[in-house]
């Protein structure tokens, strides 16, 4: 499912090469692949890091039907990152007014979001009501450029079959890790991908040359097609592993009678030397 932009986050300056094959050329529009588009639907988030350990109230929801679901508070350690938007002043929890942070799905890992839940349930949407301690800072170094972190398997023939028809995903979240997590069959909607990850690793270093973010980790993603390359024989920096932006960006746009022009691009990642994709820019010229 493509995720919807965040609304109102994107604080970029004008006349800038970006890292998906894209090129701003003015204040409101970027170019992505030969296509002028506004710049407010591209995929962007605000990042934050924790100053302090904060609270933050996770939404899980039955991972069949995604119908039942229940809340939970979760400590956020200090030193989290997050990304999300901010939801203006309004009753909070308790009768307190106030404002709050809204994250999207897939935003953490998976062990900090789903530690303790309820057997049969996945985390969706969490909120952190901390503002106070959560600093604004920029987009981590790991985070692909214009994506929320999900990277889908496949090539450009697999962006037309849907992101909930893939097989697998790639998760990079805000927080540093990387996760690789098979889709399940038995789930509803977002629940598809949110389950326990086949692997995962903390990403302890990350250095970025040209278009390849080569990202460090103390284990290796075994067994899973995408190559870690042994560079130590032992501590935090023992594999690595390479993820390129092929810059070739895949234009799924469309025409809808009630919205006009939906705008829809996907960026090509080269992940351990396997094909993902992840989604960039949607939008239309008539928003609902």
């Amino acid at each position: 499912m493509k995720k919807q932009l965040l609304a109102g986050l994107i604080g970029f300056a004008a006349l800038l090469t970006v890292g998906t094959g894209e090129t701003a050329h003015a204040a409101a529009t970027v170019n992505i692949g030969g296509t002028t588009v506004s710049r407010s639907y591209l995929n962007s988030d605000t990042y934050y890091r924790a100053t302090r350990a904060v609270k933050a109230t996770v939404t899980y929801y039955q991972a069949k039907t995604e119908k039942r679901q229940y809340n939970k508070t979760i400590t956020l350690p200090k030193g989290t990152v997050v990304a999300g938007s901010i939801i203006p002043k309004h009753q909070l929890a308790h009768g307190k007014w106030g404002n709050e942070l809204a994250l999207g799905q897939g935003n953490l890992n998976y062990k900090l979001l789903n530690s303790g839940a309820k057997k049969g349930y996945v985390a969706g949407g969490i909120v952190s009501y901390a503002l106070t301690h959560l600093k604004k800072v920029k987009r981590p170094a790991y985070m692909p450029t214009y994506s929320y972190g999900d990277l889908y398997l496949g090539g450009a023939k697999a962006t037309l079959q849907g992101d909930n028809q893939q097989k697998r995903v790639f998760r990079v979240t805000t927080n540093g890790y990387v996760e690789l997590i098979a889709r399940n069959t038995k789930a509803a909607g977002d629940a598809i991908f949110a389950g326990k990850p086949l692997h995962q690793a903390k990403i302890k270093k990350t250095r970025v040359k040209g278009a390849t973010r080569y990202l460090y980790l103390g284990t290796k993603m075994s067994g899973t097609g995408i190559k870690t390359t042994r560079v130590g024989k032992k501590g935090a920096y023992q594999y690595r592993l390479a993820f390129k932006n092929l810059h070739k960006p895949q234009n799924l746009s469309y025409y809808d009678d009630d919205r006009g022009t939906v705008y829809v691009f996907d960026s090509l990642y080269a992940v351990g030397g396997v094909t993902y994709y992840t989604p960039i820019c949607f939008g239309s010229e008539i928003e609902d």
